[in-house]
């Protein structure tokens, strides 16, 4: 069964249109792990980065920043 879904993902690939959409998976730049502590210097620093490693010119056109909506207090 294995080989079936394989073959069959392969023929999709080799089928697909060649319409330059879905060339790269979507790569982006997240604050998730961040915690509670995001500030606009520091976004904007991530940005940065980005632009200036050369990240962005090879995808990374999305930060997410996650906003810590919810605390667990222990």
């Amino acid at each position: 069964m294995n080989l079936v879904c394989f073959l069959l993902a392969l023929l999709a690939t080799a089928l697909s249109l060649d319409n330059g959409l879905a060339k790269t998976p979507p790569l982006l730049y997240s604050t998730f792990d961040k915690g509670c502590d995001i500030s606009d210097d520091y976004i904007r620093a991530q940005v940065n980065l980005l632009l200036s490693t050369g990240l962005a010119a090879r995808g990374y056109k999305t930060v997410i920043i996650d906003d810590c909506w919810q605390v667990e207090n222990y």
